[in-house]
C-alpha cells in the first residue's frame, strides 16, 4: 500500500533523528543525513508543492497556498509506489477553506514525537539564533508560524505551529491512526523504536532494529554534520545536531524560565509525565506524579 505516513513534531523535537533511523532501517545502510528526502520529503517544501501542482507558490496568496496544500499531498500519495514518510512541523489544523491540511484520504497514519518543552525551548533558541526567553514566548504563542520571513522567499511554505501545547493536542486528535512517542523514551529504550517501526509497517526484527538504532545514533549524526555539513541547518545555527541530551535544560534554564514553561504548558506536560522542577513558592506544583500519555 502507498499513501503517506506523517512524521510530525514541534520543531526541535527529534524529527530528523527519527528520519535517519527510518532511512537506515529501509536501506540497510547508515543514513546520509543530506539525502533523507528519498523517504518522502517535507510537508512544507515549496519546490515539492510547485512540482506537484504545476503552480508556483510564489504567485499565490498565503490563503491560496494553504488551501492547495491538501491537493499536493493527494498527488504525492497517488503517485507513490510505496509508503511515503514525510516530515511535518505544521500543527494539525483546517485550511481557510475548512478542510484538513493533511487529508485523510492520502494518509495512512502519523508518528508524533513529543519532547519535554523545557528541552525544546533551549534547542529552539540555539536553532533560531535567539534568546531562550524569546523561544519560550514563541512556544506560548497560539498564533505562532514557521518560515514566515517578510524579507526573503523561504525554501519552505509558511506553516502554522500554534503554541507547543496546542501543537501536541492537535495531532493527538487527528482523525487517523497516530502513534505518539516521547523523545526521552527513544533515548532510554530502543524498544520504543521497535514499536514505531511496527506502526510504520517497517522491519522490526531485533538485529536489524539494533543496527539501525546504532547507525542513527546522535553521535554519528553529529559526526556526519561536522564532516559534510547539513542541508537543513539554518544559517544562524552553529550546528543542527547540537547536544541531543534529555535533561540538558536543567543546566541551561533559570528557575524563572522553568516556571514560565511549566505554567504555560503544565496540563499537556502532565499528560506525558513531565514532572515539575519548580521549587515550592516559585511556581505552582503542576506535576506531582507522572501520568500516561
Amino acid at each position: 500500500m502507498s499513501g503517506i505516513f506523517w512524521l510530525a513534531s514541534y520543531p526541535k523535537s527529534g524529527n530528523t533523528w527519527l528520519r535517519a533511523f527510518i532511512a537506515t532501517l529501509i536501506s540497510g545502510e547508515p543514513a546520509d543525513i543530506n539525502k533523507l528526502t528519498f523517504l518522502g520529503g517535507f510537508a512544507g517544501s515549496r519546490s515539492a508543492f510547485d512540482e506537484a501542482l504545476g503552480i508556483a507558490a510564489a504567485d499565490l496568496t498565503l490563503e491560496q497556498q494553504t488551501n492547495l496544500r491538501p491537493r499536493a499531498y493527494e498527488i504525492w500519495a497517488a503517485e507513490a509506489k510505496r509508503p511515503r514518510y514525510c516530515k511535518a512541523h505544521d500543527a494539525y489544523h483546517l485550511t481557510p477553506a475548512g478542510e484538513p491540511l493533511f487529508p485523510t484520504n492520502a494518509t495512512r497514519g502519523a508518528v508524533y514525537i513529543v519532547r519535554d518543552p523545557r528541552a525544546v525551548a533551549v534547542s529552539l533558541a540555539h536553532h533560531n539564533g535567539r534568546t531562550i526567553d524569546a523561544a519560550i514566548d514563541r512556544m506560548a504563542d497560539a498564533d505562532a508560524t514557521f518560515s514566515n520571513s517578510p524579507n526573503r522567499l523561504d525554501e519552505q511554505l509558511q506553516q502554522r505551529l500554534l503554541s507547543w501545547s496546542d501543537h501536541v493536542g492537535s495531532w493527538r486528535q487527528a482523525p487517523f491512526p497516530v502513534h505518539v512517542v516521547r523523545y526521552e523514551d527513544l533515548h532510554a529504550d530502543p524498544a520504543a523504536f521497535g514499536a514505531t517501526a511496527r506502526f510504520l509497517d517497517l522491519p522490526d526484527d531485533v538485529e536489524r532494529l539494533a543496527s539501525a538504532v546504532a547507525a542513527a545514533s546522535f553521535a554519528r549524526l553529529q559526526e556526519q554534520e561536522r564532516a559534510a555539513g547539513f542541508v537543513e541547518r539554518p544559517r544562524q545555527a552553529l550546528a543542527f545536531f547540537r547536544e541531543g541530551r534529555v535533561d540538558g535544560w536543567r543546566d541551561a534554564l533559570t528557575p524563572a524560565q522553568i516556571a514560565r514553561i511549566e505554567q504555560a504548558h503544565g496540563p499537556m506536560m502532565r499528560r506525558f509525565g513531565y514532572e515539575s522542577a519548580c521549587a515550592d513558592g516559585l511556581a505552582p506544583r503542576i506535576c506531582t506524579t507522572p501520568s500516561a500519555a
